[in-house]
């Protein structure tokens, strides 16, 4: 069953449960943070983004688990695998975040030599960051994203077993970004590139685990304009000639979608959707096939013949972090992918865009 939210609802009831499991395509749950019950060592928060451009994978993260904070900014090189990373860790600090992704706010974390902060507004989100280490010199991130709140988006209410379990997850899969990013003498321009959020709050069991799958491309249009989403037409990928995805309607169509199982109670909605023209279309449970390891081949498709992905990894991205009573292991797996939906204009297929899946287990 697929509960879709119509209008705009309380998070949490005043027993601080769950009002209302399931879906909506915008922002219509209220973020009444007020009402959780649990005590404030429970509560985990963080704002995520993500942006790719040809071989370079940008994120930006403010988040905590109460107990913990952490900010970091990363640069991912997919063709040689290396990766440039800065961050910042404080106990029992919380940052400054919103409580609505959609409204006009400043988000951020702030530390001596170090700073984050993203601002949104009607329509640009501003995402910057400014530090300094040893291993990197001056480092600065400076992105400037295209925001309309009115494109359709993943947002979900997910209980747990416990009832005053919850997760509070919107993320947007259409952004547009021009800017760059810097690491001492290293810069990648990032005009065209294309990403996403992703925005989370709630209280979950300590011990838990995911899959989380995203896609954003703009198809077709011409030679170039996959290339932006990821299409690139390096060896290491073995894309098409030229760098260009195919799509059977070739018109520049904005695309992308969000996949996820394995987290929680998914009886009253999936995280799984797709949108074509900035129009969310909802599937169900999703069949997962691999051949063997994260870097054998996938493949993904639901039961009513709506979506078909075929996954081809390239790079693990792997990442490990143990301090304390947090013990957390992600494998991101970045690979190429061919696949079809089906649209109410017709059947749409797409080659060789650049994306991710990736499997978490944590402790945390």
């Amino acid at each position: 069953m697929q509960h879709e939210i119509l209008k705009r609802t309380f998070l949490l009831d005043d027993d601080g449960r769950l009002a209302e499991p399931g879906y909506a395509t915008k922002m219509n749950f209220v973020y009444n943070r007020e009402k959780v019950k649990k005590t404030p060592f429970n509560l985990k928060e963080w704002n995520f983004y993500q942006f790719i451009q040809d071989h370079w994978v940008v994120q930006m993260t403010v988040g905590h688990v109460s107990y913990m904070c952490s900010a970091t900014a990363t640069l991912l090189d997919l063709d040689t695998g290396e990766k440039y990373e800065i961050n910042s860790m404080r106990p029992f600090f919380i940052p400054r975040l919103d409580d609505d992704p959609e409204r006009n706010s400043v988000s951020g974390y702030r530390e001596d030599g170090f700073v984050m902060r993203f601002k949104v507004s009607d329509d640009i989100r501003f995402l910057d960051f400014h530090g300094k280490n040893k291993q990197y010199g001056d480092v600065r991130f400076h992105l400037e994203v295209e925001n309309d709140v009115a494109n359709e988006k993943m947002v979900i209410a997910t209980p747990f077993e416990k009832p005053e379990q919850f997760y509070l997850n919107y993320k947007e899969n259409y952004y547009q970004a021009k800017g760059f990013v810097k690491f001492d003498k290293l810069r990648v321009d990032l005009d065209g590139a294309r990403g996403l959020m992703d925005w989370g709050r709630g209280i979950w069991p300590y011990r838990h685990e995911w899959y989380w799958g995203s896609l954003t491309a703009r198809l077709g249009a011409s030679d170039s304009s996959c290339a932006g989403a990821g299409s690139v037409g390096h060896d290491l990928f073995h894309a098409s000639a030229g760098g260009a995805g195919r799509c059977t309607l070739d018109d520049g169509a904005d695309f992308g979608f969000n996949i996820g199982w394995g987290f929680g109670n998914l009886d009253n909605a999936t995280e799984n959707m797709y949108f074509y023209k900035r129009r969310a279309y909802k599937v169900g449970t999703l069949e997962v096939k691999r051949d063997g390891g994260y870097m054998e081949p996938w493949h993904l498709k639901d039961g009513e013949g709506k979506m078909e992905l075929h996954f081809r990894p390239v790079y693990d991205n792997y990442t490990q972090n143990k301090l304390l009573v947090v013990d957390t292991h992600c494998d991101q797996v970045y690979g190429m992918f061919d696949g079809f939906v089906m649209t109410d204009e017709g059947r749409v297929e797409f080659h060789d865009l650049l994306a991710f899946i990736e499997h978490a287990v944590n402790r945390w």
